[in-house]
């Protein structure tokens, strides 16, 4: 069966996210453009992930628990995990490994924590787009050692991308699929694609109005977030 996803979504936890991007409006947008699964990806955190799932779930949308982790490098890796429980674990190990730079909601943002109903129960005082001391290669066995899949993001755009950043994909990355943004051109996904790697197309939303439209799709038999994992990570 296919299922239409949007995997790289952010709320107005990231400080570049809109603060209309709350639990219930990216649910609600989600639900009005006919996805099926979605993933809330905020910058270095997953503490918006709670209100997510339960949003998604009152309206019968599938929902992974995310991060788009910056690396060392300055790189963009979205985390993808299986549960809320591995999500909330490694976003504890990242709070151990983040720079620690006070957030200036008049330049970067608000960080809003939110709760299912988009109540606001708290904010985060450091800035989240910072690098962390995590390094590229690090990033796929961490995501394994917590149930998970690293995906690097947006490969084909300068801004934080692993190949603008680091020149290529090195196979003892151990990536198994990569991200492309909407608009990638052909000719650069078809390279990818021949050298073995999957792909998902997301929409790197940081407004309502960007979420990706019901165009990109899964094949599973069965929609769960462990499903969409095992695919994820070359595994049928």
């Amino acid at each position: 069966m296919r299922f239409y996803y949007d995997l790289h979504i952010h709320s107005c936890l990231s400080p570049c996210g809109d603060d209309d991007m709350t639990p219930c409006n990216i649910v609600g947008m989600a639900k009005l453009i006919g996805l099926d699964v979605i993933a809330l990806t905020d910058h270095n955190t997953c503490r918006n992930a709670p209100a997510v799932l339960k949003a998604a779930a009152n309206v019968g949308i599938t929902a992974l628990a995310g991060m788009e982790l910056t690396t060392s490098e300055d790189v963009h890796i979205v985390m993808l995990f299986p549960s809320l429980e591995n999500a909330l674990a490694f976003n504890d190990y990242v709070d151990i490994k983040r720079m620690r730079i006070k957030n200036r909601p008049d330049i970067y943002g608000n960080q809003l924590v939110l709760d299912e109903n988009d109540g606001i129960i708290g904010a985060e005082n450091d800035l989240l787009i910072a690098a962390t001391e995590i390094g590229v290669y690090d990033t796929a066995r961490l995501a394994y050692e917590y149930g998970g899949v690293a995906i690097p993001a947006h490969i084909d755009r300068d801004g934080n991308g692993l190949i603008s950043m680091l020149g290529a994909i090195e196979k003892d990355m151990n990536f198994s699929t990569v991200e492309f943004s909407l608009t990638a051109g052909e000719d650069f996904k078809k390279r990818y694609i021949d050298e073995g790697y999957g792909f998902v197309r997301n929409s790197d939303a940081h407004r309502l109005e960007s979420i990706s439209e019901r165009e990109n799709f899964i094949e599973l038999d069965k929609l769960t977030p462990e499903a969409i994992i095992a695919v994820l990570r070359g595994k049928q």
